[in-house]
């Protein structure tokens, strides 16, 4: 008998906790005013901002592992040219152009970059050991060039079969492979019935690890801001390190939940980069959002 009872109680106070970090996750306690979030977003916005800049200087290539790792990414370098693009940042546009001067066949990614620069065909061996949303990338950004198999075509279009970090990924190629090929009536309800299992699985998933930054990024560049919540914006910030980055993980949670990282977590660019590009696209690309949601 006690020990049902010990049981019933442990239970109880699981779901009481779930409750709480759902609540937590979803809805503010204290709402903020349209001038608190803004001037929010702008310290956020110019914080990140100084730490990309800081750590993207070419100069570093060879010396720093993590500018190394910013400017060797094409995807990361595409959502700094983004940011550059919406903001007419002069220094963010040529952060982006310094992936074509470091790297050493930039054209084989570049239109993620760029969109008008020219493309170099990777060797079929390399492609076929590449991820699955590496390949559909390129074929977003280069279809004819680089046309997908049928199983991999119907993978990239598919509306149920990822979760987590593979329908973000997902999401993104569907949205760039919109952008540069246009839109169709198909294509948009995938794009739209994803982005709604992303942001079901963002109600739920309280941790605030680079995932959470991606979930929030990836639905707003696809124009999905509807579904992102004031609490995700507002918590993502509340993460936003001293330097002005953002970690990886949460408080040694990795965006897998069975992955912990003990000892001193430190501000990459990956997170970093997004959670940057979140604050960008808020202030230039939808401050109707920023209306619609405080006061």
């Amino acid at each position: 008998m006690r020990f049902r009872r010990l049981l019933l109680c442990l239970l109880l106070a699981g779901f009481l906790l779930a409750g709480i970090t759902w609540l937590n996750n979803n809805w503010s306690i204290r709402p903020l005013s349209r001038a608190e979030f803004l001037g929010r977003l702008d310290n956020a916005m110019a914080a990140s901002r100084q730490w990309v800049l800081g750590v993207g200087d070419p100069n570093k290539f060879f010396t720093d592992e993590e500018s190394s790792v910013l400017l060797r990414n094409p995807a990361l370098m595409h959502m700094v040219a983004d940011c550059a693009l919406i903001s007419a940042d002069q220094r963010l546009q040529s952060l982006a152009a310094a992936y074509f001067r470091v790297n050493l066949k930039p054209y084989r990614w570049g239109r993620l970059v760029d969109p008008n620069c020219p493309f170099e065909r990777l060797p079929a061996g390399l492609l076929l050991r590449f991820d699955d949303y590496m390949r559909w990338f390129l074929h977003a950004v280069v279809p004819t060039e680089y046309p997908l198999t049928a199983e991999d075509r119907a993978d990239m279009f598919s509306p149920d079969k990822y979760r987590t970090g593979s329908a973000t990924h997902q999401l993104l190629a569907l949205h760039l492979y919109r952008k540069h090929n246009g839109s169709n009536p198909h294509l948009d309800w995938v794009i739209r019935h994803i982005s709604m299992r992303i942001a079901s699985e963002a109600s739920i998933d309280f941790r605030v690890t680079d995932l959470y930054l991606q979930r929030i990024a990836f639905l707003l560049v696809a124009g999905q801001q509807d579904l992102v919540k004031r609490r995700w914006v507002e918590r993502a910030l509340d993460a936003q390190q001293p330097d002005g980055g953002w970690s990886y993980s949460w408080h040694g949670w990795q965006p897998k939940p069975y992955r912990f990282q003990f000892g001193e977590e430190s501000t990459t660019s990956h997170p970093t980069v997004q959670g940057m590009w979140i604050t960008y696209m808020l202030k230039y690309r939808y401050p109707k959002w920023i209306e619609n949601n405080y006061q």
